[in-house]
């Protein structure tokens, strides 16, 4: 299986799972602000009976306060929602290994990083992909040096390096997943307010 095929079957699942958990969170902040606006709005009320110049200033004071809650509740959702995704991402990469694609993406994994330092001569791996590092190494001095769960890094005489694991592929990705998700939730949070 293709190195582009199995990223977006990973995207994919970790898209699936993440719209259940975010959805979930969506709901909860949205409960929150709802409650928040309903202790707002009963507070307002019961200010009114006084003066009511006071009562304004005091019902103002008490909808930015809720509003700050609720938007920080909001934020510290989306924050967790995305917390959760990318520790999602991390146990699907994390069983990899364990599959039949795994020694296709290995391969994928070093002929891309050989296509960028084409005069490297060492391969570092982690000691779990020794015979299959061995099946296509070509040459490469083989060290088991790397403790990851997946991929390898390829290095030159001069010192200069490719890492190409999946954790590095997956933080060089996170910047690009942040703004996807937050696209995914702001249109998740307009149809729950269309809805409401």
């Amino acid at each position: 299986m293709p190195l582009q095929e199995l990223l977006r079957a990973i995207e994919r699942d970790a898209e699936q799972e993440r719209v259940t958990a975010d959805r979930a969170r969506t709901e909860a902040a949205t409960a929150v602000v709802e409650q928040a606006r309903v202790e707002a709005a009963e507070l307002e009320t019961e200010l009114r009976r006084s003066s009511e110049q006071q009562a304004e200033q005091e019902a103002e004071r008490v909808r930015s306060l809720a509003r700050l809650h609720a938007a920080a509740t909001v934020r510290a959702a989306r924050e967790a929602a995305f917390a959760l995704l990318l520790a999602q991402i991390r146990d699907e990469i994390s069983t990899l290994r364990g599959t039949d694609d795994y020694a296709a993406l290995f391969t994928a994994l070093l002929a891309e990083s050989w296509a960028a330092l084409p005069s490297a001569v060492e391969l570092r791996i982690d000691p779990r992909d020794h015979v299959l590092a061995a099946d296509v190494a070509r040459g490469l001095r083989v060290v088991e040096t790397l403790e990851t769960s997946g991929g390898l890094e390829l290095v030159a005489p001069d010192g200069r390096s490719i890492w190409n694991t999946l954790e590095e592929r997956l933080a060089n990705a996170e910047v690009r997943l942040r703004q996807e998700f937050a696209r995914w939730l702001a249109t998740t949070e307009a149809s729950v307010g269309e809805r409401a």
